[in-house]
Formats: C-alpha cells, structure tokens, sequence
C-alpha cells in the first residue's frame, strides 16, 4: 500500500498503461505459461543435483 504525503497539490496522473501480460489474448497467455513451465523443469532437476553434490 502507498500512502500519498499531502505536502504540495499533486497534479492529476493520467493512467498507467495496461501491463502487457494484460495486452495478450489468452491463448498466448497459456502458450507463454506452458513455455516457461517447461523452462522451469528442465532447470530444477539440475539444480537439486548441484546441491546435493556440494553436500
């Protein structure tokens, strides 16, 4: 949460712009999901390993 300090009148903000990951239609949402799941994966393994060799 951001508290805004009332020392000075703050000029209207215009909105943000929406984030990119809500620019996307669905289905490259879940391809995009699907990607990095499988990118996440392939590094565990290999990360679990490491670690269990510097014991």
């Amino acid at each position: 949460m951001q508290l805004n300090l009332e020392f000075f009148d703050q000029p209207d903000v215009p909105p943000s712009a929406p984030a990119a990951w809500d620019q996307i239609d669905e289905a490259a949402r879940m391809a995009a999901i699907e990607i990095l799941a499988r990118l996440i994966a392939r590094l565990l393994p290999d990360d679990l390993a490491m670690e269990a060799s510097d014991e």
